[in-house]
């Protein structure tokens, strides 16, 4: 039997135990997009909730927009994640995933149903 030359320096990988094991999350462009879009827009509507100005409502509206699109994309992420950690076989992984994609999600239909509201009413204030 012949023993490759590299076989003989290789260091052996230490066990991964189940209880210790969590996986490095890397910075990728998409996630960097994400978390620039879910700060700013937060950023947007606190502004907009202390800015008592004629610029309020349209401040408030794109603010809540941008943060609904922000938490559908969440969601998203959240969605597939849960499918592919289920067809894997990572339970865990897989409700956690869905979960907090169903919250993302929710918070996503709350945020553009404000902004439509408040966009609509602002329509309709006979002042503007």
């Amino acid at each position: 039997m012949r023993v490759d030359a590299r076989d003989r320096y290789a260091t052996p990988r230490p066990a991964r135990s189940s209880r210790g094991f969590r996986p490095q999350l890397r910075l990728t462009p998409a996630r960097a997009g994400v978390a620039i879009a879910l700060a700013g827009s937060t950023l947007f509507v606190v502004i907009g909730f202390f800015d008592r100005g004629p610029t309020q409502v349209p401040i408030l509206v794109s603010g809540l927009a941008v943060l609904g699109l922000t938490f559908g994309a969440l969601a998203a992420a959240g969605g597939i994640t849960a499918y592919r950690g289920g067809t894997e076989g990572r339970t865990a992984l897989a409700f956690w995933s869905a979960l907090l994609g169903g919250i993302a999600a929710l918070g996503a239909f709350g945020c553009l149903a404000a902004a439509t509201v408040l966009a609509l009413l602002w329509q309709s204030a006979p002042g503007s």
